[in-house]
This record gives structure tokens, sequence and C-alpha cells, in this order.
């Protein structure tokens, strides 16, 4: 078993270069039972240790000293990098940095073994404090505890339990629906900056408030359906986009879902033919629960919907608890690398660089829902039984398993 290496205080270390210089550092060495080169090293730093004993003699390390930087031209590289991406207000993620210090490392004069660099979250941690680097974060407005929704809870978790045994719907069958608003400007909430910056901006092309609605749905066994995505206008842009496969695209005046596009998303996505019943867990979204959506579901779909009630969808949707997040950072990922690269950009006469592509954006919409794991997106309904299940302990009722 390797033996714990032992930390000395300040006091400590100047008895020992006291001791060294009256004898010599191998007679230190043994005195004190401490390693001859930890000797010479502190004998070297004579003059440091006696000016931090005076601070602070209990004391056990240097400032500043440690473990050997990775390479020094790695440090010099990547600052440079943060600084120039700050300069530009482009944000710079974590993740983002231990990439470029990978990239970097492969070209560096002064490095060691490449294979040993990994740029590790702990390696991140120790360069962001030496190079004065801090992590700036948004403030989030807090929302109501889940105990003002109990009865409804209640209500949902009981309704759903009682459809899904009469029926006997199976896994396969039940399905989790949900819109979420994508921008075209996904500008992060943090960035790595200069610890203490008066101000934090970050780049964008001018397009914070341009959107369009993502659909994503899945079934309780782990199937994906095709995202189904909704752009603002583009009309003829978005006829030329009914070959990418995967994915349906559609348009509407304000880029938001409405009866007529949910009726769309049934049709497309959701589809007919499947004779055994089904359950569609939804919000109160009031396309979803109009008279003209409950007059097409009534269209051979043998489906059964379970209306989440309104503020409880962080608790009990499988795509607000679960899914949303994954996919919304794989999404960022993809903006960021963009706004930082060269590629798939174009510029205004004035220079301006312009939105990304609607195309462009449908492709990072593929590749977000791809990643997410069909494991995770099976476990997202369980989660959300437990939650329900939960709800139930508390009032008295039993929460069982309905999805197996």
């Amino acid at each position: 078993m390797e033996t714990k290496r032992k930390k000395y205080d300040l006091t400590f270390k100047l008895t020992v270069v006291k001791f060294a210089e009256q004898n010599s550092g191998e007679a230190a060495a043994r005195h004190f039972s401490v390693d001859p080169k930890r000797a010479k090293r502190v004998r070297k730093n004579k003059a440091e240790l006696q000016r931090l004993s005076e601070e602070d003699d209990k004391r056990a390390r240097l400032a500043r000293l440690g473990r050997k930087k990775a390479s020094e031209e790695l440090e010099v590289s990547v600052c440079e990098w943060i600084h120039s991406m700050r300069a530009k207000h482009l944000r710079v993620s974590r993740k983002m940095i231990r990439a470029k210090a990978k990239e970097v490392y492969a070209t560096v004069s002064d490095g060691r073994d490449e294979e040993s660099f990994t740029a590790s979250a702990g390696w991140l941690d120790k360069f962001l404090r030496r190079n004065d680097f801090s992590v700036r974060r948004r403030t989030t407005v807090a929302q109501k505890d889940a105990k003002h929704f109990t009865e409804k809870l209640v209500n949902f978790v009981t309704y759903t339990t009682r459809i899904i045994k009469a029926k006997k719907i199976q896994p396969k069958n039940i399905i989790a629906m949900d819109e979420t608003a994508v921008w075209f400007d996904m500008v992060g909430s943090t960035t790595v900056d200069a610890r203490g910056a008066r101000s934090v901006p970050l780049k964008t092309t001018g397009h914070e408030k341009s959107h369009l609605t993502v659909v994503l749905a899945a079934k309780a066994d782990g199937t994906k359906l095709k995202p189904y995505i909704v752009f603002k206008g583009g009309i003829k842009e978005v006829k030329l986009m009914q070959n990418i496969s995967g994915v349906v695209v559609a348009t509407s005046k304000n880029g938001w879902m409405n009866e007529e596009l949910t009726a769309d998303w049934l049709q497309r996505v959701v589809g007919k033919l499947n004779f055994a019943p089904r359950l569609l867990a939804w919000d109160s979204y009031r396309c979803h629960i109009s008279a003209a959506t409950k007059a097409e579901l009534k269209r051979g779909y043998n489906i059964t919907t379970a209306v989440i009630p309104g503020g409880c969808t962080k608790y009990i949707q499988a795509p607000d608890v679960v899914w949303n997040q994954p996919f919304k950072a794989s999404l960022h990922e993809s903006y960021d690398n963009w706004m930082a690269g060269d590629v798939d950009k174009e510029y205004t006469a004035g220079g301006n660089m312009r939105a990304p592509a609607r195309r462009l954006l449908v492709s990072w919409v593929l590749q977000a829902w791809e990643k997410l794991d069909t494991e995770r997106l099976k476990n997202s309904f369980k989660v959300c039984l437990r939650a329900r299940a939960r709800v139930c302990v508390c009032e008295g009722e039993r929460g069982d398993n309905i999805f197996h």
C-alpha cells in the first residue's frame, strides 16, 4: 500500500534548514527522517520560507509551488486563446478549454508524453486558479415549491395509472411529448473570463429574439420519434428541406406550434398505423387541449391523452425533467463551436455575421437528438414515475410501477 506523503508547516521546514546549514543536507534528512531531495529543495527556498513564515507559520506550501505545469507553452497559448475569445465577446466553456488544451498540447515543444496529458477536470480547475480565471453564471428565478401543486399531481397520477391499467397499455405505446424553444443565438449562461471583471459581454449575431420550435417525443421503451421543427416564415426554404431524413420541418407565422401543426405532427410523426391502445402525455399548451386537436385525435389514432396540469411539468414531465437539459447542452456546444470557428458562416454586405442558416440548425437538432441515449429516455419515464409515486405515498395512495 502506498504511504501517504507527510505535510510539514513552515516552522518545521525552517528548523530543517537551520540544522542543514550547521551540519549538512544529508544529516538533516537523516535527523528529521525526510527525503534528501525534499530537504535540499527546502534549503534552496530559505528566503521565501522566512518571508512566508512571518505571515503564517502554519502554512505548508510556498505559493505557486507544487506539481510542475504540463507545459509553459500550453499555459501561455490557452490563456491567449481565452483572452482572444473573450475580446470578441465569444463564450468560453470549461469543455471548450479542455478540448483546446489537448489540441495545443500536441504542438508544444516542452511537453512530456502526449498521451499522458488528458486535460482532466482537475487540471482545468488548477489552470483556472493559476491564471486568475473564473466561471461567471447568471442567476435564476425561484419557482414555487411542489407542495403548491400536490392536489393536481395526485389527480394526474391517479388518472394515468387507471388508464394504463384499464387499457393494458404497454411501454412501447406510452408517448411523452414536449415543445421547446431554440434560439438562433444560443448564448450560454456562463463563460470563463478574468476574475473580477465588471463586464462579461458575449458576442452574438444579433438574433437573440429569433427562435424556432422543436417538438421532441419518445416512448417509454426508449424509442425516439422524429423531431418536428417549426420555423417562423421561410415557406420556400422550408419546402426545400422536406427531403432531409429523420426530421419533419414545418413553418408558421410566429414560429410556434398551433392547432394545424399539432394535427400535422400527429399525422406525420405519431401516425395512425397502431391497433393497440396508446397514451400520449403532454402539457396543457392551448393547441393540445383545443376542440380541433380533440377532433383530430378521434380520427383513428387510438390514443388517450393525459394532460399534465399547469405548473407541474418540471416535476413529472419526462422531457422537462430529463431530456431538455442534455439536448440543449448539445445544441449550445454546436453553436459555441460554430461561433468560435470560420465554417458555415455568412456575412452581410456591411460585414456583420448572419444568424446560423436554418438547414444548419436542423442538422444541430438532429445531431443533439441522436446523441441523447435511449436508455436515458427510457429511464426518464421511471424517474417521473418515482416522482409520481412519492406524491401518491404522501397522499396515502399506492405508487405502482406502471412502466414495468
